[in-house]
């Protein structure tokens, strides 16, 4: 008799047996159970998580002669014939060589002859996302009003591939990946009726290494068996699937920890020379960052599934690296294995990573430099010093003849800006002399605001609520019997209320409340605007008018001469 595979072996046979899909087989139970059964089911989800088993298990629980049931018996000649895939009323399809639209049209002529032995025609198309465009649309119809006695079962592990109307018509089942607990304890189970003699780091490596596969699970599993006799340990399974092993893994994170150019370079080259996969070396170092990343946010937790049991292994490599460091180097890592992957030489895009990551100096420094930073702050923070003000030396023309001279422009050496502002200044000093009066207001601060609710407030009644979002962002400074000034501290508000259409509507309110005709002038930041109604005293025109230089100054270096002293010189042209 020929040998069977250990997944045929053990594959499941009712819905007890389901590893690790426990929502989807209550749900079908269910379904079986209240005789609400679909005519047609997606399945869907990663490889060898038990679709098609599922699928065979629904089967025979429809065809059974005891059915339908959900518990198929495994005895009467139906569920015999579908396990042994000679049943004439289950058709198992493999849509990735039968994707055409004839083949679709031959099974629409088949599912309108009645079954021959069972209850149900069960039509089983795997991988069905590789049918085409033109055999989807042929399975339409047939797959939302099939005959009474036909079930479809899809299964697909890429189900954003399946068009939207297929998939409106069936009821859709997502299989989850099994966790490696669960694949553990069915290993365990398998080795132990098969009377096999494997480790069990053994099977934790196998289980792990899965990656949530029970049958890829079972298949490293029958792999091991073949390689010799006696125990299969660790160290074997390692050996069968390339793996370079935690020895390696460690050496190779003290060479980066350290930064040794020369050791990491080493480590490489042997592990190349030993036949090891340049992508696997640089996956499994990947994996073994992400488990100290994780061991040093949690290290309590014992769910957290990690590359290596030694903890205290991971307690000391973790104190070598920060958290942001590891971020760091994991998607370096994960960049380096992609590009390996396509790379004409993998070795040489293996060696550029590993030398990266042993360069990291420049980010290292500047988080080293930052917490530095950080440090002193703290500890000047608790401190006090004497302040320090700016000696300001003015280098100022005292001596000025009768005859008009020309304007000497003064620039402080810490601004360059300063010779525009103080031209600008003068400008406006020469300008406010000949015809601007000084800023007052007729009304107290306190009626001044009362108006201004009162106008924001009929703004909402009277729904002008854009009108009201605009100007509340305004405030009300100054109102007399001619001119409102409203000062902004952003322009678009400023410029969007000065426009006609705004501007009629809250002078028409601010004449409600005033019982006077008033004028609107908006303003923006501190700007003063002054009103119509008094008028200055004419004062002498200035020769030249230096803003204080006090003013002027950053606040960045007035806190700068404040902790450490210094002064201010101005810079004569």
């Amino acid at each position: 008799m020929a040998y069977v595979a250990l997944y045929r072996q053990w594959r499941p046979q009712d819905f007890d047996n389901l590893v690790g899909q426990s929502h989807i087989s209550v749900t079908l139970r269910n379904a079986i159970i209240s005789k609400k059964i679909a005519h047609a089911y997606l399945f869907s989800g990663p490889r060898g998580t038990g679709k098609t088993s599922t699928a065979k298990i629904l089967a025979k629980s429809l065809n059974c002669i005891h059915g339908p049931t959900p518990e198929p018996c495994n005895v009467c000649l139906n569920c015999q014939s579908i396990n042994t895939g000679t049943s004439m009323d289950v058709f198992e399809i493999d849509a990735a060589s039968n994707r055409g639209i004839d083949e679709i049209r031959e099974l629409r002529e088949t599912v309108k002859f009645a079954p021959v032995d069972g209850r149900y025609k069960v039509y089983i198309i795997d991988e069905v996302h590789m049918l085409t465009t033109e055999a989807f649309n042929a399975l339409l119809k047939t797959l939302e009003e099939p005959p009474a006695h036909v079930v479809f079962i899809l299964a697909t592990t890429e189900a954003h591939k399946i068009p939207a109307t297929i998939h409106s018509r069936c009821q859709r089942y997502d299989f989850r990946r099994i966790d490696a607990e669960a694949i553990e304890s069915r290993l365990a189970a398998v080795v132990q009726h098969e009377g096999l003699n494997v480790a069990p780091d053994a099977i934790k490596l196998i289980a792990s290494h899965a990656d949530g596969g029970l049958r890829d699970a079972l298949s490293i599993l029958d792999q091991c068996t073949t390689m010799e006799n006696g125990i299969i340990t660790a160290e074997k399974v390692r050996q069968l699937l390339g793996l370079i092993g935690h020895e390696w893994v460690w050496r190779v994170t003290e060479a980066i920890a350290e930064r040794d150019f020369r050791a990491v370079l080493m480590a490489l080259g042997e592990l190349i020379a030993l036949g090891k996969e340049v992508r696997q070396i640089l996956l499994e170092v990947a994996l073994y960052m992400r488990s100290i990343m994780l061991f040093k946010a949690a290290p309590d937790i014992d769910s957290i599934e990690l590359y290596g049991d030694d903890r205290n292994v991971l307690a000391k490599h973790g104190g070598q690296f920060k958290h942001d460091e590891l971020i760091d180097i994991i998607k370096i890592l994960n960049e380096g294995a992609n590009d390996a992957k396509w790379a004409p030489e993998p070795r040489i895009t293996a060696e550029m990573t590993l030398l990266s990551i042993c360069r990291r100096s420049v980010q290292t420094d500047m988080m080293n430099l930052l917490e530095r930073i950080a440090i002193l702050e703290a500890k000047v923070g608790g401190q006090s010093f004497p302040r320090m003000e700016p000696q300001i030396v003015k280098q100022v023309e005292t001596v000025r003849p009768p005859t008009p001279v020309k304007q000497v422009a003064v620039q402080p050496v810490v601004s360059p800006k300063l010779v525009e502002k103080i031209e600008i200044k003068q400008e406006i000093a020469h300008e406010h002399h000949q015809t601007e009066p000084v800023v007052s207001s007729s009304l107290p601060s306190s009626d001044v605001k009362e108006i201004w609710d009162n106008v924001l407030k009929e703004l909402v009644a009277s729904g002008k609520r854009s009108v009201h979002a605009c100007v509340s962002q305004g405030k009300l400074i100054s109102l007399d019997d001619k001119q409102a000034i409203v000062q902004f501290a952003a322009a678009f508000p400023k410029e969007r209320t000065e426009k006609e259409d705004y501007r009629i509507m809250i002078e028409k309110v601010l004449t409600q409340f005033c019982g006077k005709t008033v004028q609107l002038c908006c303003i923006l930041g501190s700007a003063k605007v002054t009103p119509k109604s008094s008028v200055a005293p004419p004062k002498e025109k200035p020769v030249a008018t230096v803003p204080s230089l006090e003013e002027e100054v950053h606040p960045a270096l007035r806190q700068a001469i404040h902790m450490f002293g210094g002064k201010v010189t101005k810079k004569e042209e």
